[in-house]
């Protein structure tokens, strides 16, 4: 799995900083984008999967690519080990959905 995109919508300086240094070099880093840019951004860097808050799930939707809640409210932790695992749950049920049998495949993906 590849980072291509980070963000907030609350960030300061320190909050980039950290995500610039935990992400691989040439990922994009935003500050609080609007859907379109958002939009423009996964459909330019080809994401398979959007990790974000209530308002990003429609939009990951829309466009046909996997969403995993992030969400303040969150009823599971996603803290320490328990929260990697819960975590990691998530993405592999998003990622092996059967709903992906019925939408038309991204560029080159099959």
């Amino acid at each position: 799995m590849d980072v291509v995109l980070a963000g907030s919508q609350t960030g300061g300086p320190e909050d980039y900083a950290r995500l610039a240094a935990m992400c691989p070099p040439g990922t994009v880093i935003v500050d609080d984008s609007n859907p379109l840019e958002l939009c423009r951004f996964l459909l330019e860097l080809d994401a398979d999967l959007l990790i974000g808050g209530v308002k990003e799930r429609p939009l990951a939707y829309k466009l046909g690519i996997g969403f995993c809640d992030h969400n303040h409210e969150r009823k599971i932790p996603l803290a320490g080990f328990i929260g990697a695992v819960n975590f990691a749950r998530e993405v592999v049920n998003t990622v092996n959905s059967p709903v992906w049998r019925f939408i038309r495949p991204r560029g080159g993906h099959a």
